[in-house]
């Protein structure tokens, strides 16, 4: 069986040398290279062609957000995971959005960390309890994503409105103006208009603002 062949880019010897030795330990992986820096990670990927790459985020020369672009833009399918010792927010999401397939927290154990490797390279999106529980809290607390899901449980309970009126509330929300709507639904302007006010009086409100209030009171309490 042929074994995984891991690229570990840390710019901390101490942790690079026994990451590799866990490694290397494994009857199913190897260290294909073992670098310091983003530029040396990007020229051992096309060097050694690892299955998968444990990457520093603190790193000189080019960091890890930088090098997952760069990786990406290259490899579109090799597995990246991310070494870190912290959970902030901004790396966490930035990470995952160039391309990351996770993180791995320094402090694991070897066998948490050999088995997430393994898991890594299956495609899996890899996340510790507690970055998982950070983003869990973020999306929990973001508008937008709530608005969304109380908008779409709204829909789900009031499925008497149409596609084409949901098209329009959802516009509506967005502070769009009668013209506006028109355009992005390619319709006449009137058309809108006489839409609206068969919507207003679906919803019982007097115009406008009253519905905009009622819709954003009924997908608050869908949440």
């Amino acid at each position: 069986m042929d074994k995984l062949k891991v690229l570990i880019a840390e710019d901390d010897h101490l942790l690079r040398t026994g990451l590799a030795l866990i490694i290397d330990a494994e009857p199913d992986m190897t260290v294909v290279g073992a670098v310091a820096d983003g530029e040396q990670a990007i020229a051992a990927i096309e060097r050694s062609k690892p299955d998968l790459v444990l990457l520093d985020l603190q790193m000189p020369k080019m960091d890890g957000l930088a090098c997952i672009r760069h990786i990406r833009r290259l490899h579109a399918d090799l597995p990246i995971l991310i070494l870190t010792t912290f959970n902030e927010e901004e790396y966490i999401f930035q990470g995952l959005a160039y391309g990351a397939n996770g993180y791995l927290l320094k402090n694991l154990d070897f066998r948490q960390l050999t088995q997430t490797i393994r898991d890594a390279a299956q495609d899996k999106i890899m996340l510790p309890g507690e970055v998982a529980a950070k983003i869990a809290r973020y999306v929990m607390n973001d508008g937008t994503y709530m608005k969304e899901r109380g908008l779409a449980r709204f829909f789900e309970r009031n499925p008497n409105y149409t596609s084409k009126e949901q098209q329009m509330i959802k516009l509506l929300l967005g502070r769009l103006s009668n013209k506006e709507i028109a355009a992005q639904l390619f319709l006449a302007e009137g058309t809108v208009k006489n839409a609206l006010t068969a919507l207003y009086e679906k919803l019982d409100a007097g115009g406008r603002t009253e519905a905009i209030h009622k819709l954003e009171a009924m997908i608050q309490e869908a949440n």
